[in-house]
Formats: structure tokens, C-alpha cells, sequence
């Protein structure tokens, strides 16, 4: 079971992933294109990222902005789901 920690840190790559990409996930679950137990589950798919250290390069790489989330992101189809405004 993935400790606090650990469960913060991938929160944070989530929402720094949302940033790059232009998605706003509070304004999401405002207008409920996405529910509190999607995004635990993305938090969840995030923790079980095997590379996580390719993730913060990529978004160190793209701070300014991307089109699209990388392959590596478990995540990838939601965000851009999400980006696109369905």
C-alpha cells in the first residue's frame, strides 16, 4: 500500500501534468466532468507509474505548455480527454 508520501507525490505529478497541458482538474470536478473517485483513480494509475523520474523530466521539459500528455503517462487518455472538453 503506497505510503502518504508517496500518494502526495503523484498527486503533485498529476497536477503539474494537468497544468502542462491546460487542464484545470478543480474546474473539472466543479462542473463535474470528472468525479472525486476518477481523480483518485488517476492519482492511483500515477502511483503505479514505473518511471516517474521520466515523468518530471518531461514536465520539466515542457513547463511551457504541450499538446499532448507523453506515452509514458498512464494518465494520458483522461487528460487529453479532458483538454479536448470531451
Amino acid at each position: 500500500m503506497p505510503t502518504d508520501a508517496h500518494r502526495a507525490y503523484h498527486e503533485h505529478l498529476l497536477g503539474r501534468m494537468a497544468d502542462v497541458l491546460g487542464v484545470d482538474l478543480d474546474v473539472d470536478l466543479d462542473l463535474a466532468r470528472i468525479s472525486r473517485a476518477d481523480l483518485m483513480r488517476a492519482i492511483t494509475r500515477c502511483s503505479d507509474c514505473p518511471d516517474p523520474s521520466g515523468c518530471e523530466l518531461w514536465l520539466d521539459e515542457h513547463a511551457a505548455g504541450a499538446d499532448e500528455a507523453p506515452a509514458l503517462c498512464r494518465n494520458k487518455k483522461m487528460l487529453e480527454h479532458l483538454r479536448r472538453g470531451y
